[in-house]
């Protein structure tokens, strides 16, 4: 009989452990980096981006002021999510656009180019350990503090020691974890499946899915495809080159269903269609007759999940009442945007040219005073999350969350951390 493998946990200790490598988290470990504090930063894929690569959602929102007549995009605020947007610019060769009618300006961008910039900036931070393919299973309090983290990093276990940790994993996993009260919000919204054709007539996208639409409407009507497929949309600033990006948005969660469960059925519900609804779109829209599937998503877009109950709440009412906070650390300039069980999202606009700033106090746990979330998990009500979830949004709360927690280890007030943070934020 021969001996078994044995394989022991690495113990490794840090100022400041970050917990998910997309856009909140990449912000989260470069505040702190650039702090000069000790960093760890934990990805469960083999790249950084979070869904902003693995959904391919394909567009920025939230980076920059509603508006239905300016010729040009105003920046919500300066900091580093202008920061990251100057630099994927060039490296996508991507500018920003106005969708129509709405006044909303969204930057497009390629998600090989976000993952090059998301990796740029964090090595350039230095400071920072990046663990890529590690997934975070256990998290230990003893009293107040969060003491304690096990994950997986490429099968091998590791345990973390960190004095402070940055929850940017979209769930709120180590928080809840480790004990902090969160809410369940995966049923709040519904998620999607991304799809790129290539060879498409590049007008499409400038006419919108009209044509389309129509089509799939007949092919519902006669039983050609089921109806989750009239649920097909655009991508926002698509088309270039002939390579057009749909979303198919599926259903919200049944209620009372474990998440894990239903997200294993939206991924193979949704790859399941992908065949019947690229070859209809090949065979019944002309602007699709030439046209190749270019790639899938390797992940669902997932839009809401988990959120941590914190010391303060970003309220639906702040949201639309563009309410300002002494102690607002991140602006949001992004409707709340509602997929439910309508094909089209309910979109609830505030004042154009106006902003909401979200407070310090909903990036903390109440049971646990190392502990920072940002995000789409952070203390929000639901219609409040359906604005602030957005990546400029979380470029912004990452960069307050790292920021704070570097304060907060070097033993330097949060209020310290919170001037230093909106000064950041002034152009």
């Amino acid at each position: 009989m021969s001996n078994p493998v044995r394989i022991g946990s690495t113990t490794i200790a840090c100022d400041v452990l970050v917990i998910g490598g997309g856009a909140a988290g990449v912000a989260a470990a470069t505040a702190a980096g650039r702090a000069g504090v000790k960093v760890v930063l934990l990805e469960r894929y083999g790249f950084l981006g979070g869904l902003a690569t693995t959904a391919q959602v394909g567009t920025i929102c939230g980076l920059y002021l509603r508006d239905t007549t300016g010729a040009e995009a105003t920046p919500v605020g300066g900091g580093f999510p202008q920061e990251f947007a100057s630099r994927l610019q060039p490296a996508a060769d991507t500018r920003p656009v106005r969708v129509v009618d709405t006044g909303l300006w969204v930057l497009p961008y390629p998600p090989p180019a976000f993952a090059h910039v998301a990796d740029a900036v964090v090595s350039d931070a230095k400071n920072v350990t990046v663990i890529l393919h590690a997934t975070v299973a256990e998290a230990q309090a003893e009293g107040s503090r969060l003491n304690q983290v096990r994950a997986l990093a490429w099968n091998e276990p590791l345990l973390f020691r960190p004095n402070a940790v940055v929850d940017c994993t979209g769930e709120a996993t180590a928080a809840a974890l480790a004990g902090a009260n969160a809410e369940n919000g995966g049923a709040d919204q519904a998620p999607a499946l991304v799809f790129v054709l290539e060879n498409a007539d590049p007008g499409l996208a400038q006419r919108g899915l009209l044509e389309v639409r129509r089509e799939l409407h007949w092919a519902v009507e006669n039983g050609t495809l089921p109806a989750l497929c009239e649920r097909l949309s655009l991508v926002p600033g698509t088309g270039a080159h002939g390579r057009v990006a749909f979303k198919l948005t599926l259903l919200p969660a049944e209620p009372g269903r474990a998440l894990w469960q239903q997200v294993t059925d939206w991924e193979r519900e949704s790859r399941a269609l992908l065949e019947p609804l690229r070859q209809f779109l090949v065979e019944k829209v002309a602007s699709c007759r030439d046209a190749r599937l270019d790639s899938v998503a390797p992940q669902l877009g997932v839009r809401s999940g988990r959120r941590m109950l914190g010391r303060a709440r970003l309220a639906d009412e702040d949201v639309m009442g563009t309410r300002k906070f002494p102690s607002g650390i991140a602006r949001g300039s992004w409707p709340m945007e509602r997929w439910t069980k309508s094909p089209r999202p309910e979109m609830t606009y505030f004042a154009e040219r106006d902003y909401y700033e979200i407070p310090v106090d909903c990036l903390r746990a109440v049971e646990l005073d190392n502990v920072w979330v940002a995000g789409r998990c952070f203390s929000a009500t639901t219609g409040a999350m359906t604005s602030a979830r957005v990546i400029g949004t979380a470029l912004a709360t990452g960069w307050a969350a790292g920021t704070a927690a570097a304060f907060q280890v070097m033993g330097r007030p949060v209020d310290d951390a919170v001037t230093a943070i909106r000064q950041s934020m002034e152009m």
